[in-house]
């Protein structure tokens, strides 16, 4: 049987108890929430990235075409990608729109493995040019201009961001710096 002071202690451990697994329960709420999306605000320009299964990032990435030829490989299973989880969105300033998809990949071998970097050649070339700047690519980082719009990957370890907007490309390396 327990004492008044017992009884006591008791009723204010329960009460400590309670009040602890209540912060702890509404903590790991807020970062679900939080963790089925990320707000950015790069530059002027804003926007929610939300989470997405893989299957739906890698399709909306292909709609987009985003590079020319497409940065991603075209591999015959979505699991062979290696995606451990994926965002998409857009960043908005005004009436420009810039896609923005975050691929969380299983390794750092696995993010350079699926990037496709063979680039056409420009037509547009300078005989003394090293690099074409509308069209280049290296496993960190692509880059394409179709006249309208600019996409691009960027990698850092595995984590793979690719981005699709008819913006100036001085905004475009802007967002591709921050957005990883």
């Amino acid at each position: 049987m327990l004492s008044k002071r017992g009884f006591f202690l008791f009723q204010i451990f329960a009460l400590g108890l309670a009040l602890s697994l209540g912060s702890a329960i509404s903590a790991t709420a807020a970062q679900g929430e939080s963790a089925t999306e990320t707000r950015l605000s790069i530059n002027g320009y804003e926007g929610t990235l939300q989470n997405l299964e893989p299957p739906a990032a890698l399709l909306a990435i292909k709609e987009l075409k985003i590079g020319d030829p497409p940065f991603l490989k075209e591999l015959e299973a979505t699991d062979l990608y290696g995606i451990t989880s994926s965002q998409g969105g857009g960043l908005r300033r005004g009436a420009a729109l810039v896609q923005v998809f975050k691929l969380q990949l299983s390794s750092e071998d696995q993010a350079s493995s699926i990037l496709n970097l063979k680039c056409k050649q420009s037509t547009h070339r300078a005989p003394l040019a090293a690099e074409d700047p509308t069209n280049c690519r290296n496993p960190d980082f692509g880059l394409f201009f179709d006249g309208t719009n600019w996409s691009g990957f960027r990698r850092e370890k595995a984590v793979l961001v690719l981005m699709k907007g008819a913006v100036s490309q001085e905004e475009f390396f802007r967002i591709m710096e921050k957005v990883i």
